[in-house]
């Protein structure tokens, strides 16, 4: 099996060496008969963590590069909470890559515990999946209501319209004024006027 090798130390840690990770990785692979595909290794300083490693590890399992992610525990692989391991090893899922930990064995999506694990990760990409479109749906609805207590009209992935500058498009439209005219008269893009007409007709 293909695999890839993750290991992340940062300033915060006791031991800064990530071979010391990367060792016991390499000899489970050997074990396994695995074939080392890449080691990736982030090393981070401060409060800024921009894991480029990790990045690149997960563009390269979207590319099947490698069969099988193999880190050292789950902290090394993403210190964001268990939230965020599931929602990683459910997009690696995806890809058709396997994730592994030496530390928490339980958590793995290959040996005894595969088939507990993917469903698990199933449930967990619809979970996420969910609560994002319930976020969307919360944040659009905020900004409706913002709109709203300023008297304008809210429209989605656009800026606010008060009713009066949309009565005065309608009105210039009425005066046969074209839309590149109507736009450089109420100064907003052709694009949003010519939405507005159309809606408005």
């Amino acid at each position: 099996m293909r695999v890839a090798l993750y290991a992340r130390v940062s300033t915060g840690d006791k031991d800064q060496d990530p071979e010391n990770q990367l060792l016991v990785l390499r000899r489970e692979a050997q074990r396994a008969g695995d074939v080392i595909y890449k080691e990736y290794i982030d090393q981070e300083s401060g409060r800024k963590s921009s894991r480029k490693a990790f990045q690149e590890m997960m563009r390269d399992a979207q590319k099947r590069h490698f069969e099988l992610v193999r880190v050292w525990d789950l902290s090394r692989f993403s210190r964001e909470g268990i939230e965020k391991v599931f929602e990683h090893t459910s997009f690696l899922e995806q890809c058709g890559v396997a994730f592994w930990s030496y530390s928490e064995p339980l958590l793995n999506t290959v040996g005894p515990m595969r088939e507990l694990m993917k469903a698990m990760v199933a449930w967990a990409a619809g979970y996420y999946s969910q609560r994002l479109s319930e976020n969307v749906r919360a944040g659009l609805a905020r900004k409706r209501l913002k709109a709203e207590e300023k008297g304008e009209e809210y429209t989605h992935g656009r800026r606010a319209v008060a009713p009066a500058l949309v009565a005065r498009i309608q009105e210039l439209q009425a005066q046969g004024l074209s839309v590149r005219k109507i736009s450089k008269e109420v100064v907003m893009p052709v694009g949003t006027v010519h939405k507005y007409l159309k809606s408005n007709k």
